[in-house]
């Protein structure tokens, strides 16, 4: 990470160029700006994992793209006649196209307050937008998959408005899932640690839960506590669960959860699931600082600097098949 000394800093944001006519910053100063944003940003990206990401739109191209998935063929089990062709079979392409958007926020911060404050407000805000930046993403992709109609209940139940605190996640619940993704034929998805398998993306609450089944305990303590390096609460049954602070919660009276209690949804994953497009590598944000004075007559008296960053991407659902979401109660 760059370092730029603060008063150095300081004296270069002041600076005039005298080429645009207003305050700018140098490269330098935006790479400061950028690593202490990319700095808070990174360990908040964890819905944005596992998406394939090999679509990106090349620049002045547009902004729309497309996903072609093939469909599984009919196995033959019918024997070649010696001479004769068999009927060819016609492939089943399926097109899916997605739009890339942009997304951002920005906040402003009075020059008084930065020149008199004891702290680096500039630098601190920075690191708060990438805070910012990271968070907002993730809840759009989450959102995303969350949004299928490819989903189970816990405990029987047939509703989300019928769970209750003690319908909680189940180690027969997980067999019963992991079999409709293997009966779907669902490949497992290669992960950075060099394992297969399917993804499980869980809240917190719903973890404290996992980790107490005895069959989680004799896979991930007895057996295998290897399980949980590589950011993974651990595995069972070829699935690797990861804790997600932002995991997927409805709230009691909201989305359609019980007016008394909590829903939650525990969202597993097979390869080719999702996409996330972007074009030329916008989904990673930008960092964009302007000093008090570079808006002109919109700032008179040079009394504002404002930090904001912005990106653009599309999240886009590729497999419904590959994307099941399991909605529980949690121990209160």
């Amino acid at each position: 990470m760059l370092k730029l000394n603060l008063q150095t800093f300081a004296t270069a944001v002041q600076g005039y160029n005298a080429t645009s006519g207003v305050n700018s910053l140098t490269a330098e100063q935006h790479d400061f700006f950028q690593d202490e944003m990319l700095e808070r940003l990174l360990p908040e990206l964890t819905w944005t994992k596992f998406g394939e990401k090999n679509k990106n739109i090349p620049k002045q191209k547009g902004a729309t793209t497309s996903f072609r998935r093939l469909n599984s063929l009919a196995v033959s089990t019918t024997e070649i006649t010696e001479g004769v062709t068999p009927d060819g079979v016609n492939l089943d392409i399926v097109k899916i196209t997605t739009v890339v958007k942009e997304y951002g926020s920005w906040t402003k911060i009075s020059e008084f307050i930065n020149m008199t404050g004891y702290d680096p407000l500039l630098t601190e805000t920075s690191g708060l937008m990438g805070e910012n930046a990271g968070e907002s993403i993730d809840i759009i992709v989450r959102d995303m998959l969350a949004a299928g109609t490819n989903v189970f209940y816990a405990n029987s139940k047939v509703s989300r408005s019928a769970l209750l605190p003690a319908d909680k996640i189940t180690a027969l619940d997980i067999l019963r899932v992991r079999r409709t993704m293997k009966r779907n034929k669902v490949k497992t998805i290669r992960l950075p640690n060099g394992g297969d398998g399917y993804v499980a993306l869980v809240h917190p609450d719903v973890a404290m839960d996992i980790m107490q089944l005895q069959e989680w305990k004799d896979q991930n303590t007895y057996v295998n506590t290897k399980n949980r390096e590589e950011g993974f609460l651990g595995k069972m049954y070829g699935i690797y669960f990861m804790e997600v602070d932002n995991g997927v919660k409805y709230a009691s009276g909201a989305a359609g959860a019980p007016a008394a209690n909590d829903a939650y949804g525990t969202i597993f994953l097979g390869r080719g699931a999702y996409g996330i497009p972007d074009i030329e590598g916008s989904m990673k944000p930008d960092i964009i600082v302007h000093p008090a004075g570079s808006a002109g007559s919109a700032d008179p008296m040079n009394q504002f600097n404002t930090v904001a960053w912005k990106c653009a991407f599309a999240v886009v659902r590729l497999q419904e098949l590959a994307i099941i979401r399991y909605e529980s109660g949690a121990t209160i």
